[in-house]
C-alpha cells in the first residue's frame, strides 16, 4: 500500500473510532431527560434515538468507504461518500435541532433569583412590574408555567402535628 493509499484509510479509520466513541457517548444526553416536560419527552426520546441510529448509519458508512478505498473500487466510494455527505447534512441539523431543544428545554427550569413576597410567597414575572398585581402569581402556577410540574397539596409531619393541636384546641373551647 502506499502513503497516498494509507493515509485516506487511516483517517477513515480514526473516523469510524470517533463514530464509535460519539455513539457509546450519546447514552449522557439522555441523562438531561428529566429536565425536559414530559409532554416534550417523548418526541424528544424519538429524536434522540434516530440520531444514535444515524450515528451508527455513519460507523457502517465509514466501514465500508474504508474498505472501498482500500480496494480501490471508484464507482462504490463515490457513491458511499455522496451518501454519507448527504446524510451527514441531515445527521447535523438533527444534532442541531436536539441540542437546541434540550438547552431550550433546560433553560426553562429554575434557575436565578426570583423575587417572592415574604408574606403570601406569590412570585413576580420576570416583565411584571413590582407594583403590578398582576405581575404577581402563586408560587405554584409560576413553577406550573416554567416546567411543567403539577403540584399536589398536603401537610407535612410538623404542620400536620400543629394543625391537629389547633383543632383540638379549638374543639375544647368550644365544649367548654
Amino acid at each position: 500500500m502506499s502513503i497516498e493509499k494509507n493515509i485516506p484509510c487511516l483517517m477513515i479509520f480514526l473516523g469510524a473510532i470517533i463514530m464509535l466513541v460519539s455513539i457509546l457517548k450519546s447514552k449522557d444526553l439522555l441523562k438531561a431527560m428529566p429536565y425536559v416536560p414530559k409532554r416534550h419527552r417523548q418526541e424528544l426520546g424519538r429524536r434522540l434515538e434516530l440520531h444514535r441510529l444515524m450515528m451508527v448509519f455513519f460507523l457502517f458508512g465509514y466501514i465500508v468507504v474504508l474498505l472501498v478505498f482500500a480496494f480501490e473500487i471508484s464507482l462504490v466510494s463515490r457513491l458511499f461518500v455522496s451518501v454519507i455527505f448527504l446524510v451527514g447534512a441531515v445527521f447535523v441539523l438533527l444534532g442541531t435541532y436536539i441540542q437546541s431543544r434540550l438547552l431550550a428545554e433546560m433553560q426553562t427550569t429554575l434557575t436565578g433569583l426570583l423575587p417572592i413576597c415574604a408574606k403570601c410567597k406569590k412570585i413576580r414575572t420576570k416583565e411584571g412590574d413590582a407594583k403590578d398585581s398582576k405581575s404577581w402569581k402563586s408560587i405554584e402556577a409560576y413553577i406550573s408555567e416554567k416546567s411543567g410540574v403539577h403540584f399536589s397539596h398536603g401537610l407535612c409531619p410538623e404542620c400536620f402535628k400543629n394543625e391537629m393541636m389547633a383543632i383540638s384546641k379549638k374543639k375544647a373551647r368550644q365544649c367548654a
